[in-house]
C-alpha cells in the first residue's frame, strides 16, 4: 500500500504536466515538452494560455508556425526540418540569441530509433516491475488534458518490455556467471518527487544525474524504434527521474578542402610545417574510439560522399579510425595504440559502445599506466552517458582529445542557430582550476591549415556568419596523406594532440597547457610542448 500511494502521488503530480496547459503559472512562464525533439517532430509549449491560437516561433534561427491543441491548450509546433542540432534557444521575436526556453534538437536519424538507458544495478528489479504500471497511471492522468499524440506515445510505451541490462564496465560476478549485475534490492528505486514532473526541469542540456558513477551502472536498449525519440526521452525521464539516464542510440559520426604536401608522409609534413623532430610516448596507451578495430584493413569505414580536396575528387575513400591511430603514432611512435570500434561501417557511432569503451579506459587507468583518449567522432546532441563517462575518464587522470567539428556540421544554418559538436563543446567544463590560464582534461581540437598557416576554412563555424559556435581550445595540423588519399579535417587534427599528450606523459607528470594560438603564420602548438621529451 505504501508503494502504491507513492505511485499515485507521482501520477497526481502529472497534473503539473497537464494542468499547466490550462492555466498560466503565477510567474507566467512557458515550458517545452518534450525537452528534446528531432527535425520534423512535434513539440509543444505548455502554460501558454495568454498567447493566440496560432503564430510563429523560432528554434534558433529557423522559423516555424504553432497552433493551439484544442483538447489540451498546448501550443503545437513542428521542429523545423533545417533546425540546427543540439541545444537551441526558442523564442517569438525572430532569430534567438538567448532565451529561457531551450530545445535539444536530436540528429535526424535519431527521430525514431531505440533509446539507451543507464540504471543503478540495485534499481533494475524496480524499473522492470513498475515500468508498465507507471506508464498506465500517467496515461490515465493524461486522458483529458494531454494532446492525443502524447497519449498515443504513452500507451505504446506501456506495452513494450523493459530491456535486459548489462554492466557498462566488464566485471566478474558469481561463480559461473561473469558480468552478472548481482543481487538486486527491489525497494531501492525511489518514486520521483513531484517536481520531477514539472516540464520546466526538462529543458536542461544534461538531465539530472544519479549520484552513482556512470561506469558502475548497468545499461540496455529500450525497443522504442518507431516512436518519437524526443518524447520517449522526456517521458522516461519524468517517470524515473535521476535513477535512469536516457540517450539516443547513436552518439554522432566521424568528422571529415593547390595541394600543399601531396603524398608526403605524416612525419615529413609535421617536420616541414611544425619542425617536429620525433616523439616518444613509451609507456602510454592511446585509445582510438572510432571506426577501427586495428590498422587499415581492420577499419571497414568508407566515406560515402566524394571527397573534394583542392578541387580534386576522391571517391570511395576508405578508413577513418585507423588513419587517426596512424597519425597519433607518428607523434608518439613508442606509444601503444588501442583501437576500440564504436562506429559501424556506415559511420553511425553507438552511444552505448562509446560509453562502454570509455568505462573500459577508466577501469584500465585505475589499474595503472598512462592513457590518452582520442575521439575523432561526435555530434550536435549532448548525450548524457558520454559526458558522465568522460568525467570518470578525467577523474582517472586520462585526458581526451576531441575533434572540434567541421564546416559541414553547420551547413544550411542561419543567423540565430547554434552549431554544436559534442564532446568538444564540453571542453570548458573539464578545466583544471589549478592551471592559470585554465588547462583542461578535454581538448577541443580544431584543424590548422598547413598551407595558409592559420585556422582552416573547413573548421566548424568558419564561413557561417551569424551562426554561434564555441571556440576550440587548441589547434593542430589537420591534413595528411595515407595511401595516396587525402585525410583532412578536425578528425585528423585531434590525433595530433593525442600524440602530443602521449609524448608529454611519457616523461612528465600531468597534462600540458595547450593554449589556443590563432595568429596567422604562428605555429599552433608551442615547440616546448611539441618536443617535450627526448
Amino acid at each position: 500500500m505504501k508503494r502504491r500511494g507513492k505511485v499515485l502521488a507521482v501520477c497526481a503530480a502529472a497534473g503539473m504536466l497537464t494542468a499547466g496547459a490550462q492555466n498560466v503559472t503565477a510567474a507566467n512562464t512557458l515550458r517545452l515538452f518534450p525537452a528534446a525533439a528531432a527535425p520534423g517532430e512535434t513539440a509543444w509549449l505548455v502554460g501558454a494560455a495568454n498567447l493566440g491560437t496560432q503564430g510563429r516561433i523560432w528554434v534558433g534561427g529557423q522559423a516555424t508556425s504553432y497552433t493551439r491543441d484544442v483538447a489540451s491548450g498546448w501550443l503545437a509546433f513542428q521542429v523545423p526540418k533545417t533546425a540546427a542540432g543540439g541545444p537551441q534557444f526558442v523564442g517569438f521575436q525572430g532569430p534567438v540569441e538567448k532565451s529561457a526556453l531551450v530545445l535539444n534538437v536530436l540528429p535526424t536519424e535519431a527521430a525514431a530509433q531505440n533509446v539507451v538507458a543507464y540504471v543503478r544495478p540495485a534499481a533494475v528489479n524496480t524499473v522492470q516491475r513498475e515500468y508498465e504500471m507507471r506508464l498506465r497511471r500517467l496515461f490515465e492522468t493524461c486522458q483529458k488534458s494531454c494532446p492525443q499524440a502524447v497519449r498515443a506515445v504513452i500507451e505504446r510505451l506501456a506495452v513494450l518490455k523493459p530491456p535486459s541490462f548489462t554492466p557498462l564496465t566488464a566485471r566478474t560476478g558469481g561463480a559461473g556467471n561473469p558480468g552478472a549485475v548481482g543481487t538486486l534490492n527491489p525497494n531501492v528505486l525511489a518514486v520521483p518527487a513531484m517536481q520531477t514532473l514539472d516540464l520546466s526541469t526538462l529543458a536542461k542540456t544534461v538531465p539530472a544525474a544519479t549520484n552513482a558513477p556512470l561506469c558502475s551502472l548497468v545499461a540496455g536498449e529500450f525497443p522504442t524504434a518507431g516512436l518519437p525519440t524526443g518524447q520517449v526521452l522526456s517521458l522516461l525521464g519524468l517517470l524515473f527521474g535521476p535513477e535512469m539516464q536516457i540517450d539516443p542510440t547513436t552518439v554522432g559520426h566521424p568528422d571529415q578542402s593547390a595541394t600543399p604536401f601531396k603524398n608526403e608522409s605524416s612525419t615529413t609534413i609535421l617536420g616541414k610545417v611544425m619542425n617536429f623532430k620525433g616523439g616518444n610516448g613509451k609507456g602510454v596507451t592511446i585509445h582510438i574510439l572510432d571506426t577501427a578495430s586495428g590498422p587499415s584493413r581492420a577499419d571497414p569505414f568508407v566515406m560515402a560522399e566524394p571527397v573534394n580536396y583542392y578541387n580534386e575528387i576522391y571517391k570511395g575513400r576508405p578508413y577513418h579510425g585507423s588513419v587517426a591511430g596512424m597519425i597519433a603514432g607518428t607523434l608518439a611512435p613508442n606509444a601503444a595504440i588501442s583501437y576500440k570500434p564504436v562506429c559501424d561501417r556506415d559511420g553511425h557511432c553507438s552511444t552505448l559502445k562509446t560509453a562502454q569503451a570509455l568505462c573500459a579506459v577508466a577501469a584500465e587507468a585505475k589499474r595503472g599506466g598512462r592513457h590518452v583518449v582520442n575521439l575523432s567522432v561526435g555530434g550536435a546532441y549532448p548525450t548524457v552517458g558520454l559526458q558522465l563517462a568522460l568525467r570518470e575518464v578525467a577523474a582517472a587522470g586520462v585526458p581526451t582529445a576531441a575533434a572540434y567539428g567541421n564546416r559541414d556540421d553547420c551547413a544550411g544554418l542561419v543567423k540565430g542557430d547554434r552549431c554544436h559538436h559534442f564532446p568538444a563543446d564540453w571542453s570548458s567544463e573539464f578545466q583544471l582550476a589549478a592551471a592559470r590560464p585554465a588547462g583542461t582534461m578535454l581538448y577541443s581540437v580544431a584543424g590548422w591549415d598547413i598551407a595558409t598557416k592559420q585556422m582552416a576554412t573547413y573548421n566548424r563555424g568558419v564561413g557561417n556568419p551569424g551562426v554561434t559556435t564555441l571556440p576550440p581550445s587548441v589547434q593542430a595540423p589537420g591534413e595528411f596523406w595515407m595511401g595516396g588519399l587525402p585525410y583532412f579535417g578536425s578528425s585528423f587534427a585531434a590525433p595530433v594532440v593525442s600524440g602530443v599528450l602521449a609524448n608529454w606523459m611519457s616523461c612528465r607528470a600531468g597534462v600540458p597547457l595547450l593554449p589556443l594560438l590563432n595568429t596567422p603564420g604562428q605555429l599552433p602548438l608551442p615547440p616546448a610542448i611539441l618536443s617535450a621529451c627526448p
